[in-house]
């Protein structure tokens, strides 16, 4: 893992848009996709060795990925969800006699048109291929990741400015389409660092566990799924939690983060949406969703390095044990 920062990067532009944020491997690309056994994960058994960590190697995440398809991906999304809208509202705006609420109509089309192919695909794979890239510890076809979840339910919230404004018409409410995105994802990230019990699965963790902070699923499941690392990858992203409390710590400062930066840029959203003009506001609003992601995803970069070198830090001194430093390439990296 690019000590989670190429990780994460990826997830919130993905996601979080995002968040959590598709889906390439480079030592998978030319394997074909088959059916695995799956794997039960004893989480009695996982808590005990966390209780005795003395003897336990430091459990090393492996994860590689195709920079060019990282490339290509959020060349995909600025397309559809910038690019394409633009192109359509300001020429119908000053070169026909359409009026605005036909307009919005029509460039609210295209927007989350990403979502109707990287949804789809990445809902097949968790599905048809659930023994290679499900949840630990159940095989029920419809128990899907946190991400998955948390990523439709934004979805859902989403559509709702996106079908109503042009009919209303209520322009400023369009324009908050996505802080419709990005707010619902933030106040999950928010619930989840005060460790509520879990109702129901959540990705590998049972009910009536208590819920980890929302970062560590969206690395267990993006890693998995979207990066097609499978089930061992989460079973060893589970081993470090309980093996590493700075691993902990960094899940939580990495989720509050989040939170914050999601809670910011639904302000500036709003204030824009509601106060600016609709020429103005429509492409800026757009824009700063990307805008957004990058900035936050560079402070993310930042704070997770600093974090797994203190972690490596505190194994050394505490475990007596060498953990090999983080080393980057064109293909990925071990963390």
């Amino acid at each position: 893992m690019d000590d989670h920062p190429k990780s994460f990067e990826t997830a919130v532009v993905t996601k979080a848009v995002n968040f959590a944020l598709p889906t390439s491997k480079k030592t998978h690309d030319d394997d074909q996709e088959k059916p695995k056994q799956s794997v039960q994960i004893d989480h009695s058994s996982v808590s005990s060795r966390s209780s005795a960590t003395t003897d336990t190697p430091f459990p090393e995440l492996h994860f590689t990925y195709s920079r060019l398809y990282i490339f290509l991906y959020a060349l995909f999304l600025l397309i559809c969800n910038l690019v394409i809208p633009i192109l359509l509202f300001y020429p119908l705006i000053t070169l026909t006699h359409l009026t605005k609420k036909t307009v919005i109509g029509i460039s609210s089309g295209a927007l989350g048109l990403s979502s109707c192919f990287d949804s789809p695909v990445r809902l097949y794979r968790l599905v048809r291929y659930r023994g290679t890239y499900g949840p630990l510890g159940h095989d029920v076809w419809w128990h899907l990741d946190f991400s998955m979840w948390a990523y439709t339910i934004a979805l859902l919230i989403f559509a709702i400015p996106l079908a109503i404004a042009p009919a209303i018409p209520l322009f400023n409410f369009f324009l908050m389409s996505t802080v419709m995105l990005v707010g619902p994802l933030g106040l999950i990230f928010f619930i989840s660092l005060f460790k509520p019990k879990l109702p129901f699965w959540c990705s590998s963790d049972p009910p009536g566990t208590k819920m980890k902070p929302a970062v560590f699923y969206v690395v267990e499941d993006v890693a998995s799924v979207d990066f097609r690392h499978g089930k061992e990858f989460r079973r060893t992203l589970h081993e470090r939690w309980h093996a590493s409390p700075p691993f902990q710590r960094l899940m939580r400062q990495l989720t509050i983060y989040w939170t914050v930066s999601a809670a910011v840029y639904c302000g500036v959203t709003a204030a824009v949406s509601w106060a600016a003009p609709l020429n103005f506001a429509f492409a800026w609003t757009l824009a700063q969703l990307f805008i957004w992601a990058r900035l936050s995803a560079i402070g993310c970069r930042i704070l997770s390095r600093r974090g797994l070198k203190q972690e490596r830090l505190w194994w050394e001194r505490e475990k007596g044990e060498k953990v090999k430093r983080v080393t980057t390439s064109s293909t990925g990296s071990c963390v």
